[in-house]
């Protein structure tokens, strides 16, 4: 029988609540309201995009479950409250906004996708809550300053200056962009466009393809028939990724395509049914297999304490994400509430995890610079 602890691409809701990745019932047995430390967070939890999600909040789930085996913080269980929001940002909204007017909630925590993240940003200030750990690069959040914003990866910026170099590598003069129609692809777009720039790669192309479609026709047309080049740049996610690469691939296709991490490197690979010829993805962690880094062990022991035996760039990012915050949370002193959580988060300082290296200060929030091409 395959492993119940590990989600398919079409997980029910009831399996879903089976494994504890639950849609706002976090709570632990035995545990008070008064007694918990209540964490919002927002994810494509169905959907396209649902690997997204379900894979970031697994890595997530594994450290905090640890953290609680563990007694807690303060003897106090950190319980997730994880809603769905179909990767689509009016759902996020309603999601944040709930989160925000409930003063049980101290942190906005774990969302994912730029559009998604970017709803969440105007409450910050106005409720006086941070946000830490989302699963986008976008620039929005990579702002200095004081502010509430942290965030753990690499930006799309970094990103983009990794894969120009690596086009440059690989021969390549010419590129096209697919991006989605949205936040999300303005950012990588001008990631992309900046990254190129000083490498003298031209831009020759774009076409915009919208969020949770598969439908690429017209952009196939303008990017592989009409105007083709050497390669395709993609900021999209992996069905979308997939759709494109395997249709362009069909019209007789021979360039290269460069993804950023965003696509979801394994759930893309899956798509493709492991057929990764051509195609290069950045990534923001490191190997989820390479068990000589200390984060990777520990990240590996976690995610077999809950049953679960896929590793993944998705979930260790996920982990080492629940990893900052569970370190912000041990350095509180005294109460805690909203304002010791982001006086704790900018305090941090330089946090190695165990071979993955992070750095906060009270005018930087950037977290990490990591970026590997795969």
């Amino acid at each position: 029988m395959p492993d119940a602890t590990v989600p398919s691409r079409r997980l029910s809701l009831a399996a879903l609540l089976g494994l504890g990745l639950g849609l706002g019932f976090g709570r632990h047995a035995g545990a008070s309201a008064e007694e918990e430390l209540r964490i919002g967070s927002s994810a494509a939890l169905s959907g396209p995009a649902a690997q997204l999600g379900l894979r970031y909040h697994a890595g997530i789930r594994a450290q905090l479950d640890m953290l609680n085996q563990q007694g807690g913080v303060q003897g106090r269980k950190v319980v997730l409250d994880l809603r769905d929001d179909g990767y689509e940002p009016d759902r996020a909204e309603i999601n944040t906004r709930q989160f925000v007017e409930d003063p049980r909630v101290l942190l906005l925590f774990g969302y994912v996708g730029t559009p998604t993240s970017r709803v969440a940003l105007p409450y910050l200030k106005r409720h006086g809550i941070s946000f830490l750990g989302a699963y986008t690069g976008a620039s929005m959040l990579y702002e200095p300053g004081p502010g509430r914003i942290f965030s753990v990866r690499a930006s799309y910026m970094d990103e983009s200056v990794a894969l120009a170099h690596a086009m440059r590598q690989d021969g390549v003069q010419r590129f096209n962009v697919l991006l989605q129609a949205d936040l999300f692809g303005r950012a990588g777009l001008e990631a992309m466009r900046e990254a190129a720039l000083p490498l003298k790669l031209q831009l020759q192309a774009s076409a915009t393809v919208r969020r949770n479609s598969t439908q690429v026709d017209e952009a196939l047309d303008a990017l592989i028939t009409r105007e083709p080049a050497e390669a395709v740049f993609m900021i999209s996610t992996y069905e979308t990724c997939a759709a494109f690469i395997r249709q362009a691939r069909s019209r007789g296709y021979k360039g290269r395509f460069y993804v950023l991490s965003f696509v979801g490197l394994e759930p893309l690979k899956e798509s493709l049914m492991g057929d990764m010829r051509q195609i290069r993805v950045s990534q923001v962690v490191p190997d989820a297999h390479d068990t000589s880094l200390p984060v990777v062990a520990a990240y590996q022991k976690a995610m077999l304490a809950r049953g679960d035996r896929q590793f993944d760039s998705l979930s260790l990012e996920g982990y080492v994400a629940a990893r900052v915050l569970t370190e912000g949370l041990r350095r509180i002193r005294g109460p805690i509430n909203r304002d010791s959580l982001q006086h704790a988060l900018a305090g941090l300082g330089e946090l190695d995890l165990g071979g993955f290296k992070l750095r906060y200060q009270e005018e930087s929030h950037r977290g990490s610079s990591l970026v590997l091409i795969r």
